[in-house]
């Protein structure tokens, strides 16, 4: 019988984001007759639930979580050691920064053979102290030069890490998606009036949408005010935003306090929402920041017409003018005059929905997976 590789995947978090969703796909898709696949992380959330019920082996480590304490960083780290101690993986997987950092420093120790990270965005991009962001651009960078090799998701991230001895190890392979899922038009916004029955009277007018975290790095509240106006000249236009998040207080207060309660719509988190987009005539992604969004490669394969800010990976996915319109990031005013420009004109609109679709069959999962296993044969 051939031997299988034994694959750890390492991740900090066990909720359901683009990381997440990443560690899922590689986990329950790397070919089984070469790869025995076990996944330790912190919590025992909904990816740990996705992947039991995939028949992935899963080690559930609660002391490894993202906020700081002494005690459980000493205790994550003994536990990590532990868990590569007994399952003695070929490959390490890490992803994540913690989870990264920590990988990295034991699986060395522990003379793991082959030790890939995935930096799915750097946490120096956030909105930080000046020297907090200084020292996680340091932990970043020892974490690549303790791995065998790193994956990139886009050429952005690689530039990004610009310190010495960093870029010859890291490789771009891009996040790939397929919808297997995805309803149509009517089955899509039939569903999402049932999750929100005020949307029924609306259901044939104009629907654009954003799929996002509600966190002020997604900046909704940008595209919330560009509704404002939008909805001035063409009444008949409903946003509908899909998730949950930190901000969602602040967001049904703007709602209000701009009087879009019938026009802007706050539907909460949605498992596998990207099956609904068809449900719009455009989608939105305002964000200030991004490493490799996989809600761009899923409006792509859905052939929406898409307005996004060019950041991170964003414009290796988006040709501007062809498959969706880029705007400078921050740019309040050709945010709106970008969403206006296409809600006037559907035959545009039609131009970059075929764009899109085009543009979409280069970011396959069948792509991502098979770079990645060839880079574990390395």
């Amino acid at each position: 019988m051939k031997n299988r590789k034994k694959v750890l995947f390492l991740i900090t978090k066990s909720n359901w984001g683009g990381a997440q969703r990443y560690v899922y796909d590689l986990a329950v898709g790397l070919p089984q007759e070469d790869f025995d696949v076990m996944v330790a992380l912190g919590g025992d959330g909904l990816l740990a639930t996705k992947l039991r019920s995939d028949g992935i082996k899963v080690i559930s480590i609660p002391s490894l979580q993202r906020d700081i304490s002494l005690v459980k960083e000493l205790r994550s780290l003994r536990e990590i050691s532990d868990i590569i101690e007994v399952e003695k993986p070929d490959i390490l997987h890490i992803n994540s920064s913690k989870a990264g950092a920590y990988g990295a420093l034991i699986g060395r120790l522990h003379h793991v053979p082959k030790i890939v990270f995935t930096a799915h965005g750097w946490a120096f991009n956030e909105d930080r102290p000046f020297w907090q962001r200084v020292i996680l651009k340091k932990i970043h960078w020892l974490t690549v030069l303790l791995c065998h090799q790193t994956i990139a998701v886009s050429k952005e991230v690689v530039r990004q890490m610009n310190w010495p001895f960093a870029k010859r190890k890291m490789t771009v392979i891009y996040n790939g998606r397929e919808l297997e899922n995805l309803k149509s038009r009517d089955e899509a916004r039939a569903a999402l009036i049932e999750d929100e029955p005020r949307l029924q009277k609306y259901k044939d007018d104009f629907w654009s949408m954003t799929i996002g975290e509600l966190h002020p790095i997604k900046r909704h509240d940008a595209v919330i005010k560009s509704m404002k106006e939008i909805v001035r000249r063409w009444p008949h236009t409903r946003h509908l935003i899909i998730s949950g998040g930190q901000d969602e207080r602040r967001l049904h207060e703007l709602i209000k306090k701009l009087e879009l309660q019938d026009n802007v719509f706050l539907l909460g988190q949605i498992d596998e929402a990207a099956q609904y987009l068809k449900a719009a005539d455009l989608f939105i992604l305002a964000s200030r920041s991004e490493a490799m969004p996989y809600v761009i490669i899923e409006a792509c394969i859905a052939g929406l017409p898409i307005v996004a800010t060019a950041v991170g990976g964003i414009p290796e996915v988006i040709e501007n003018e062809k498959s969706g319109l880029l705007t400078k990031p921050m740019d309040n005013k050709a945010l709106f005059e970008a969403i206006l420009g296409l809600r006037t004109n559907h035959e545009k609109r039609a131009q970059l929905s075929s764009g899109a679709v085009t543009r979409s069959s280069y970011f396959t999962f069948d792509r991502t997976r098979r770079e990645t296993v060839s880079l574990y044969n390395i």
